[in-house]
């Protein structure tokens, strides 16, 4: 009987898993510890946008409780801020603080390196065709729209 490739779900849930351990290693030298793969959902979300927490609920695809956990969460570990909105002032949104921002700086470099190291070790037209592949496969589960934004979609469930 001959070895069978992994399957692609079984390739995509470890690039996932490879990717979040690069993050967390590039973070933590950085001194950004504290990171958990939800923060950067929200991360991406709060640069997009500034969201409200309900807003912020939207985006995610979560309640508003939950939402507000994990933004409270997050500014108790100095990821993000809290700031009045300049048109309504009875209106709160997120920012992200310094530590955010660098977080958000860091996974940017963190993803370029990783597409320099593909492109290096596949040949250069080999990462258009993967980002074509990727795109095809979220473009099928209805995350296109969020991708647009800059805001990765996070796993529902």
């Amino acid at each position: 009987m001959e070895p069978q490739e992994p399957d692609l779900v079984l390739l995509v849930a470890g690039a996932y898993t490879a990717i979040t351990e690069r993050l967390d290693r590039e973070h933590a030298a950085r001194a950004l510890e504290g990171m958990r793969p939800s923060y950067g959902f929200v991360i991406r979300a709060v640069h997009a946008e500034r969201p409200t927490v309900n807003r912020l609920a939207e985006l995610l695809g979560v309640t508003k409780q939950s939402a507000s956990k994990l933004a409270d969460d997050m500014i108790r570990a100095g990821f993000l801020e809290r700031a009045p909105d300049p048109d309504d002032r009875r209106r709160v949104r997120l920012t992200l603080s310094d530590r955010g921002n660098a977080v958000r700086l860091s996974a940017l470099r963190t993803s370029a390196k990783l597409e320099t190291e593909l492109a290096e070790a596949l040949g250069v037209r080999a990462v258009p065709a993967l980002r074509r592949a990727l795109l095809a496969l979220i473009d099928g589960e209805g995350g296109t729209e969020a991708v647009a934004a800059r805001r990765p979609r996070p796993p529902r469930g």
